[in-house]
């Protein structure tokens, strides 16, 4: 579906006369909107007024302190309808503007299928949770957590079709305006993310709660791996829905080293080792999922980098990867160190411009056919595959590794040696105490 301007609503099986498929938008006063071209088909039945009613609205930030507020267990019916009441008042208005930013943008560039998808993905959500009463109870606030549950995993590859999308359409848009537009929306979807997942978790880990207690009652004896269907795995203490208050970034580069070396292994058939020091008994307060996206990302580029020029100078063996880990005042560094090359002063310009990858070949847009021979289905699924969907040779990885790195007050950096390799410097806040009053 083109974006456009929104049809009104119409009633089932109205008859629409053929006509000119693009019309110049009328309503909306002079400005960026109306310079651009609207595009109506018959299946744009949206109601805009109602998206253009919230997206007027403001923004209503919420403090990571707001979001830990409820680190003490048990949780209450009172938490919970709390939580959601925030929940279903926000998420509606940041979706409706992300659906109106597609309306900026130029036409033409409306007209590619990916983007189109993303646009009708997101007013999808925006329409279902929008039509939700407000929530008076737990029976209710279930039912809008499970529509919720549902259009978080629908929106799961908005990252890498819009990265497609704006990979063909790069040549309509200015460098400027689309890393600005694609910032926004990355930084638009943690959010959204961040406070839909983290009220999800809680609803889980209130019910989880509230089953341990009935059968306790009951004199049951509670299985230490009871949890409804589907909920996260077993809280303890240290868990608030989605955020982990003691995570250990030494076992959690264990686990993305291991499943990155297997990734490698797939698509090489070699892999270099690893190894991680430092402070590895240092905990952090941080999301888990995040903390994976970022170091997958990182570690995916380390080990092809070490391959590959393990290739192109014939060494018998890899050199192995050093993860150290450092503690800092409330934040934890991690450095990643490859000796894999190291990249160009030249490719060093481009390494955070989306749609640039160094899976490309020179002068082209689009990841090497010859990076990619000989690959399986799976294989080649398995390398791309980063938390949020598969990414790799879109030149999406390092930009949005940074940005979520610096979501939460840190920082990422990158020191190559051409010809040897790179230091990658990863810098995490931690979440509990020095960015509390951080707002999302």
């Amino acid at each position: 579906m083109a974006f456009g301007r929104l049809a009104p609503t119409v009633a089932s099986g109205t008859q629409f006369s053929v006509g000119p498929l693009y019309k110049r938008s009328s309503s909306i006063k002079a400005g960026p909107l109306a310079s651009n071209w609207r595009c109506f088909t018959a299946k744009s039945h949206y109601d805009e007024t109602v998206v253009y009613k919230y997206a007027s609205q403001k923004l209503k930030p919420v403090s990571i302190g707001q979001l830990l507020k409820y680190r003490r267990l048990p949780l209450s019916k009172d938490n919970i309808l709390d939580s959601i009441a925030y929940t279903q008042e926000e998420l509606p208005v940041r979706l409706a503007k992300r659906v109106i930013s597609f309306h900026k943008q130029p036409f033409i560039v409306g007209t590619n299928p990916h983007i189109a998808r993303v646009y009708s993905q997101y007013y999808e959500a925006f329409d279902r949770l929008h039509a939700f009463a407000p929530i008076k109870d737990l029976d209710a606030e279930w039912e809008f957590t499970q529509a919720l549950e549902r259009q978080t995993q629908l929106l799961i590859d908005v990252i890498p079709t819009i990265a497609q999308g704006f990979l063909e359409c790069k040549q309509y848009m200015q460098r400027e305006e689309r890393t600005a537009f694609i910032n926004d929306l990355i930084r638009s979807r943690i959010g959204l993310r961040v406070i839909g997942e983290q009220h999800v978790a809680l609803s889980y880990q209130f019910r989880e709660e509230q089953k341990k207690l009935e059968q306790h009652s009951q004199n049951t004896t509670t299985p230490s791996d009871t949890q409804i269907a589907g909920a996260p795995a077993t809280k303890d203490a240290s868990w608030v829905g989605t955020i982990h208050t003691k995570l250990l970034p030494a076992r959690m580069m264990e686990q993305c080293g291991q499943m990155v070396q297997s990734m490698c292994e797939m698509h090489y058939g070699t892999a270099p080792g690893y190894y991680v020091d430092g402070d590895v008994d240092e905990t952090i307060s941080y999301i888990p999922s995040h903390f994976e996206y970022i170091t997958c990302e990182l570690l995916k580029n380390a080990f092809r980098a070490t391959v590959d020029f393990s290739n192109k100078v014939n060494r018998s063996a890899h050199p192995p990867i050093q993860i150290t880990i450092t503690k800092g005042d409330g934040y934890v560094g991690v450095r990643i160190r490859d000796q894999g090359g190291g990249i160009s002063k030249e490719n060093m310009r481009n390494v955070f411009e989306y749609s640039w990858s160094s899976m490309q070949t020179d002068g082209a847009d689009e990841p090497s056919s010859t990076s990619m021979a000989g690959m399986s289905m799976q294989s080649n699924m398995a390398l791309q595959q980063g938390i949020g969907g598969p990414i790799a040779g879109l030149g999406f990885g390092l930009p949005m590794a940074r940005l979520y790195a610096s979501y939460f007050g840190g920082s990422l950096d990158i020191v190559p040696m051409e010809g040897y390799g790179c230091d990658v410097f990863l810098k995490l806040r931690s979440i509990e105490g020095s960015v509390e009053e951080r707002q999302i």
